[in-house]
């Protein structure tokens, strides 16, 4: 009888063990929220001017090599810092989106689908670059500022060791 009271015990106590560990796991893999698709660093690299655009060659290749950051409860945009951003996402059809901008989607690398506008404000009313961005995800990304359309790319977040 020894036996079978020890074997009931053992498993009503290990049970409680997995049982804690489960509802553990769930609640923590609940909790976790997977960042936006732009949160992060990227790197302006391009400019394309495809029409009418304030800003001239020259002062557009002066933005290529800077940074802009977004995480959700912060952005760095053109060195300004953002300490409480809002993010105002819409998504296009690609021929709304060529329409709206007066600009062939094709062109700046966009295929057949959807494409993504988020808009930053920060509450300061002026814009920057930075504050629009246009992407598919896993394909093509800009900012849009003044007529220009500055490819973006993001950098890789390495890990602290």
């Amino acid at each position: 009888m020894g036996v079978v009271r020890h074997f009931k015990r053992f498993w009503r106590f290990h049970s409680f063990i997995a049982l804690s560990l489960s509802v553990s796991a769930f609640t923590l893999g609940c909790a976790v929220k997977e960042p936006a698709f732009f949160e992060g660093t990227w790197v302006v690299t391009e400019a394309h001017q495809p029409g009418i655009s304030a800003v001239s060659p020259q002062q557009a290749q002066t933005i290529l090599g800077r940074s802009l950051q977004y995480k959700s409860d912060r952005a760095t945009l053109n060195q300004q810092q953002c300490i409480t951003p809002r993010y105002h996402e819409q998504q296009f059809h690609l021929d709304d989106f060529s329409q709206y901008y007066r600009v062939d989607a094709k062109s700046l690398g966009f295929v057949p689908g959807k494409v993504t506008q988020v808009t930053i404000d920060c509450g300061l009313g002026a814009k920057d670059i930075g504050s629009t961005l246009v992407f598919q995800e896993d394909t093509t990304a800009y900012t849009v500022f003044n007529g220009t359309f500055y490819r973006i790319e993001k950098t890789l977040e390495v890990a602290p060791i």
